[in-house]
């Protein structure tokens, strides 16, 4: 760069001109010099304020796999320890922390976790235990509040897109319950006495319906803002695990004694498919071992419907596989996943951005391509086995997105939205603080900050 260029940058800065424009000529050698152009002052700040320092060593956005153990009654209650185990999505699913939840004694069996819901509006994430109901703040990890309601709760909870109800089962009896997410106060108990073993629960994408499915024959549906029921759909056999398509119109079921799917149509409440698993002979293994211990106690616990819905999933505990269908007028099956973990499966979850399938057999599956691409693991690196996970997308420390656990077409709230049957949901606003436990007194606390 020439000294005749140099001296007419040193001219132009003296006299506030801008140089960011000025051509510089070819060097004939060394490196190029960029000269960046003079930023504009900053405005001033009002008496006694002080500028906010800059937080670029903290990550603002995180995608977290919360996993609730113990999950499933299909093991031992200690197998993975209690609490909600914390991985992180976009690390391969590294084990980040576990978050406590009640505490038992060492030497009782932990109650089972029935099931788990979450909500961006209230940044709280809801587990139902055979027992009990309990929120804890996302940006704490702090119990909020727990509850044993009656005495006769939990089943498998959820939460409407506003934030502001939960609707949460009986422990096995006729009855759900409307609770206040915020507070956990009761305002309402649902009765379904057609429904009796109170069980699985879903909600419509819009959240105004409650599917309540019993281990027994006929399903329910209560209108919630009223809390009463206004329908009910017969089964063949006990619903066991059940998903809705994209407008709640239809609900895929699985059934007792029945390896594959029933759909049911909402509004005549008639059954218009009956889908087999025919690829292997499920029904020569179940009657030979239905006298003994066969997992949930049904071929099938665990259906799908893929975010496109033109996949139906459907678990098959007798020979630890996932079973594919095409969602047409006449299904066929194509294709098939054989679990790695070696038990299960018996649920599935999908993740957010259609990406990634969560079984409870601990297998994590690409759900385009149908390839299992990892397990579950927990930080002493034993597969994780739960039926109750949450897939969540954070922004400091306040949830943004939160998948179902169930795998419904319609998927999580955003996604309910921008597919026109969902209302919007606006997240809990602010951050989450730097720290979330105190680290004893501070031997300087009161210290003003030095003046600027």
């Amino acid at each position: 760069m020439t000294r005749t260029f140099l001296r007419t940058l040193a001219a132009l800065a003296l006299i506030g001109a801008p140089v960011s424009g000025i051509a510089q000529p070819a060097a004939s050698s060394g490196p190029m010099v960029i000269v960046e152009p003079p930023r504009p002052p900053e405005p001033p700040l009002p008496p006694g304020a002080r500028r906010p320092k800059p937080d670029n060593f903290r990550p603002r956005a995180r995608q977290l796999l919360y996993v609730t153990v113990p999950g499933s009654i299909e093991q031992p209650g200690w197998h993975n320890g209690t609490g909600i185990i914390v991985l992180d999505v976009a690390r391969n699913w590294a084990f980040v922390k576990r978050i406590p939840t009640w505490d038992y004694a060492g030497s009782m069996s932990p109650e089972q976790v029935s099931g788990v819901a979450a909500s961006p509006v209230t940044n709280m994430i809801y587990l139902a235990a055979r027992g009990r109901i309990g929120a804890f703040d996302m940006a704490t990890d702090k119990m909020v509040w727990s509850s044993r309601l009656d005495g006769e709760c939990c089943e498998r909870p959820q939460v409407t897109p506003d934030g502001r109800f939960i609707i949460v089962g009986s422990d096995l009896l006729d009855y759900w319950y409307k609770l206040d997410a915020k507070t956990g106060k009761l305002l309402a108990k649902i009765m379904a006495p057609q429904s009796r073993n109170a069980h699985n629960l879903n909600l419509s994408a819009d959240g105004k319906l409650a599917f309540m499915s019993p281990n027994g024959k006929v399903l329910s549906i209560a209108d919630i803002d009223s809390a009463k029921t206004i329908n009910t759909i017969a089964f063949p056999d006990n619903v066991r695990v059940f998903v809705l398509n994209k407008d709640s119109s239809r609900i895929y079921a699985n059934n007792n004694n029945f390896m594959g799917y029933m759909v049911a149509d909402v509004a005549t409440g008639k059954i218009i498919q009956t889908v087999e698993v025919t690829s292997v002979d499920w029904r020569s293994r179940w009657n030979a071992e239905v006298s003994r211990k066969t997992p949930h106690n049904c071929p099938s616990h665990g259906v799908a419907i893929t975010p496109d819905g033109k996949e139906i999933w459907v678990d098959d505990g007798l020979f630890n596989k996932i079973h594919i269908f095409s969602n047409t007028d006449n299904p066929k099956e194509i294709d098939t996943i054989d679990s790695v973990a070696g038990r299960g499966p018996f649920w599935l979850t999908f993740g957010l951005d259609e990406k990634y399938a969560y079984a409870s057999s601990g297998d994590i599956i690409d759900i385009k391509t149908h390839k299992i691409v990892g397990t579950m693991k927990d930080e002493f690196g034993r597969p994780i086995y739960s039926e109750k996970l949450l897939d969540i997308q954070f922004d400091n420390g306040h949830a943004q997105r939160v998948s179902n656990q169930f795998a419904n077409q319609f998927g999580d709230y955003l996604t309910a939205e921008q597919r026109g049957v969902g209302p919007h949901v606006t997240p809990l606003p602010g951050s989450a603080p730097r720290i979330a436990t105190g680290t004893g007194p501070d031997p300087n606390a009161g210290l003003a900050p030095d003046e600027e």
